[in-house]
């Protein structure tokens, strides 16, 4: 496909980088005998054209190449000893093992998460402000905690999982104003990235923070769960809503088109889910009060009982569709399906690929690895006209800059509770432990970008393909690489007050990580290093033009005259070329 058309239709200036290389009218090379229009028209958006169009396992040469892609697919950013250690496990399926492995959950940032602070009965306005000011602060280390783990993860595609469940299964801060429940949700979502898909909806059910984000803690038919003993009705149907619409079903059969339920099915599965509520002390879970639940007859999706929870989710995982013909489960399976495939693959879905994966994951009952292993090792996934194809979402963007060129920050070191002073107004406010995670999360990542943990826009979460880009959120990451990989540093103590700690250092010990760096001729030096961060091969103008940044003038093949200061300006350089964003 061709890459800078691809760009241009997302509205991505790509002439600023473009025009400094003499470039402006450059243009990449199209693999031969493809002829998909890879989404470049954004009013009618196609899948891509691809060679296979199911789940046959890839049997092309496994090559740098190929693990590259495989790697920046799965993880966010891939350091140099990351590619390395993958490198040495020697054949695809090795890798994707590894990747798919189950490892411990990281600690507790202990003793962070051991209660809500709530305002006590009869507390004053102003005390009542200061524990908003002290939730707020915990919930921004919250996700501080969280791109804290994106960064440092090892060769593994569990945090990128746990970023596709969190845009899934959508919890937001704005509704949910406990640092405590935002972390137990994060770490809900980390616990089943790569479990049961069945285990992993039950569980994010009745999980403190989506009790509170989607009201199932308003939902009851009796004494009011923790509500001090008082009785009446208040059946809530917003989480029955979205458990099928955008959680497990979706709202239409993808062979018919046929509604894949009804209001009624929304109101009889609201009736099913009564009577849970959150723990508001440790450990903080959903707890089911079976006096606030209704015991009446419901009829959901063709099936009449005395309904609870566990029902309503075995019903749904076993549906056959509006017609009653479809196999039990294909329709749940293929929407969560969809999901992995336009995270992983491209964010317009194959139909034909994502049926196979269903019918794979029905076999396994919903699990979840032996369906991302597939899709990993599938002939489509390394096919020509998939490399390169997605855009890199801004947490991508960033987590990639600060791994792949060695960032080093103060490490993250969470408090109980963040230091306190008096505002204006006489109400305490906080500010949190760790400044750098906070620019990162919040200047980078949020403002700039439209992508910010635990705040996503609605419950639909970010829409994502090419919303990630426009001109204006080019060119702004396109200054965000200019600040990260500046040298010296921009974050050197003159220019962050707030205590920033961010730096590229040293810039040439980066560059000469790379295998053979000493004896490479000049060229073949930075064209190994741009294989290195952008898996893929330049056009001659574009080399030339990385090449002059790397090496001016007229030097000798061999005479390299490295310094941080032209090795940060070829990193920067790279960086803010358009085809950084892709990966």
């Amino acid at each position: 496909m061709d890459r800078r058309k691809f760009l241009v239709g997302a509205g991505a200036a790509v002439a600023s980088s473009a025009i400094a290389f003499g470039t402006k009218n450059a243009q990449a090379t199209t693999p031969s005998g493809y002829s998909g229009n890879g989404g470049t028209d954004l009013s009618n958006p196609q899948p891509l054209s691809t060679q296979s169009n199911d789940l046959t396992k890839y049997s092309g040469a496994w090559t740098d190449t190929t693990l590259r892609h495989l790697l920046r697919r799965a993880m966010m950013g891939v350091p140099l000893a990351q590619f390395q250690a993958a490198q040495a496990l020697g054949s695809m399926s090795s890798v994707v093992d590894k990747l798919l492995s189950v490892n411990s959950l990281p600690a507790l940032p202990a003793p962070y998460m051991d209660q809500l602070y709530i305002a006590p009965a009869g507390a004053t306005e102003l005390e009542k402000m200061a524990a908003g000011n002290l939730e707020r602060t915990r919930s921004q280390e919250v996700a501080n905690w969280w791109m804290d783990q994106i960064i440092k993860e090892n060769l593994s595609i569990r945090e990128h999982m746990t970023l596709l469940w969190s845009n899934h299964f959508v919890v937001g801060s704005d509704v949910v104003p406990f640092g405590a429940y935002l972390y137990t949700y994060n770490q809900t979502l980390r616990a089943n990235a790569l479990g049961n898909l069945k285990t992993f909806t039950r569980a994010i059910s009745v999980d403190p923070g989506m009790l509170l984000y989607l009201n199932g803690n308003q939902n009851y038919d009796g004494v009011k769960p923790g509500g001090g003993g008082r009785k009446g009705t208040n059946i809530n149907e917003n989480y029955a809503r979205e458990l099928q619409e955008l959680f497990t079903l979706g709202l239409t059969d993808p062979a018919t088109g046929k509604p894949n339920y009804s209001e009624t099915d929304v109101q009889q599965a609201a009736k099913a889910l009564t009577g849970w509520s959150p723990t508001i002390a440790s450990p903080f879970v959903g707890t089911f009060y079976p006096t606030g639940h209704n015991n009446d007859q419901k009829t959901f999706l063709g099936q009449t009982g005395n309904w609870g929870l566990d029902d309503i989710i075995n019903i749904i995982f076993s549906y056959k569709g509006p017609d009653g013909t479809t196999a039990p489960g294909f329709n749940t399976a293929y929407w969560f399906c969809q999901k992995i495939y336009m995270e992983f693959v491209y964010y317009v879905p194959n139909p034909s690929v994502v049926t196979a994966m269903a019918n794979l994951m029905v076999q396994s009952n919903f699990e979840i690895v032996p369906v991302l292993k597939a899709l990993l090792e599938s002939d489509h996934f390394y096919d020509p006209n998939v490399v390169n194809a997605q855009l890199k979402s801004p947490i991508n963007f960033v987590a990639s800059i600060i791994r792949e060129f060695g960032l080093t920050y103060t490490p993250f070191d969470p408090k109980d509770l963040p230091a306190g002073t008096p505002d204006k107004n006489g109400a305490t406010t906080y500010v949190d432990t760790n400044p750098t995670m906070t620019y990162l999360y919040l200047s980078v990542a949020g403002n700039s970008f439209g992508q910010t943990l635990l705040q996503p826009p609605n419950v639909k979460g970010w829409p994502g393909g090419h919303n990630w880009i426009s001109t204006g959120t080019f060119q702004s990451r396109e200054n965000t690489v200019a600040l990260l990989l500046k040298n010296p540093p921009y974050f050197n103590g003159t220019n962050n007050p707030v205590g920033v700690t961010l730096e590229f250092l040293p810039p040439m010990g980066w560059a000469n990580a790379l295998p053979n760096s000493g004896t490479m001729k000049s060229d073949v030096f930075s064209a190994a290093l741009t294989s290195m961060v952008l898996n893929r091969t330049l056009g001659p103008l574009e080399s030339d033009g990385l090449h002059s940044v790397f090496f001016p003038g007229n030097l000798p093949e061999y005479d390299f005259a490295l310094t941080d200061k032209n090795v940060a300006a070829f990193a920067i350089a790279m960086a803010q070329l358009p085809e950084f964003q892709l990966v």
